[in-house]
């Protein structure tokens, strides 16, 4: 048996190598949060679509100050 007839004989199940964006098939820039399996890049280009929106934290800060003093 050579060498190449060993490596990557078997699929994997487990590690880097086992995961691939849904998207595109790239394994690099995975996001797995909340089962996503999602690359960053395919991220950013639908995120909108997903549901995900961007949230400024000095807008909810200013927010609860706000609600704080209105009570």
């Amino acid at each position: 048996m050579s060498h190449e007839n060993v490596w990557n004989s078997r699929p994997k199940k487990y590690g880097k190598g086992s995961r691939q964006c849904r998207v595109c098939a790239h394994r690099m820039g995975l996001i797995r949060k909340y089962g996503l399996n999602i690359c960053r890049q395919c991220f950013r280009e639908n995120a909108s679509a997903i549901g995900f929106t961007k949230v400024c934290l000095l807008f909810l800060l200013l927010l609860l100050i706000y609600e704080e003093t209105t009570l």
